[in-house]
């Protein structure tokens, strides 16, 4: 392990403490330490998640270097390798890592705004670092997420709710809405970087606007989803449905 003594933000990593955290199966305190994820509640099994905040791990460059390979595949895992619980409980932790991540689109848009907008702007080279793992982000885990509901959820919930009444309707279409600035944002990011990263204030503009747009849109997403779809799902499916959504999860990781 390569940990660098000088980077403060690794020194929770490299000194690592207990947290303690309430288990959601049974109400008892779990153990979790702060270079770890998860850990598994010994009173009923159940995994239980710690609380994730933005660090170094997200957004440096070197950390998979500075904090070793193991340590930050435990640290980050994605959407396809976390899986334990129900698919809901799954569902909740994909918004939570959504939300930790879209931040990034704000630092981006500041970076861009702030930064001189020449090739050697160390500030403006932030700024595009940040939207390359935005895109990257959104490529792998909220595409995946999004293949979740609307091939296995969605579906399942119409069938006690019925495609005409059900609010399925309306969170495809945010997700098309999503998906329609994501790809107007990666269209003006490709052409302000073919332009060899010279001047060029309007792409900018745009690729500010369009990131402001889809952390608005996204996070009123996940705030119907959290605090409508996921409880209507909690009351409705039954377990038999959910093991059979765990499964069909699990194929559309794969």
């Amino acid at each position: 392990m390569t940990f660098d003594k000088s980077c403060p933000g690794s020194r929770v990593i490299r000194e690592p403490r207990p947290e303690l955290y309430n288990c959601p199966g049974c109400g008892r305190e779990v153990e979790i330490w702060t270079d770890e994820l998860k850990a598994t509640c010994r009173n009923c099994g159940n995994k239980v998640f710690r609380e994730q905040q933005v660090s170094c791990i997200d957004w440096c460059p070197h950390a998979k270097e500075c904090v070793g390979p193991e340590v930050y595949a435990r640290l980050k895992p994605g959407a396809q390798d976390d899986l334990s619980g129900t698919p809901l409980d799954v569902l909740k932790r994909e918004h939570d890592r959504a939300l930790e991540n879209i931040g990034l689109l704000r630092g981006a848009s500041l970076c861009l705004k702030l930064g001189s907008l020449k090739a050697d702007s160390p500030v403006r080279d932030r700024g595009l670092g940040h939207l390359d793992k935005v895109l990257e982000f959104f490529d792998k885990d909220i595409r995946l997420h999004f293949r979740r509901e609307e091939e296995v959820l969605f579906p399942y919930l119409d069938r006690h709710i019925g495609g005409e009444k059900s609010p399925t309707k309306l969170l495809l279409q945010d997700h098309g809405e999503v998906w329609q600035h994501y790809d107007r944002l990666k269209e003006k990011l490709a052409e302000l970087q073919k332009n060899g990263n010279g001047q060029d204030e309007t792409l900018s503009a745009i690729i500010q606007k369009e990131g402001g747009v889809i952390e608005s849109l996204l996070r009123e997403h996940i705030k119907k989803e959290n605090e409508s779809l996921l409880p209507i799902a909690k009351s409705l499916l039954t377990a038999e449905e959910l093991e059979e959504m765990s499964q069909k999860w699990r194929k559309v990781g794969n």
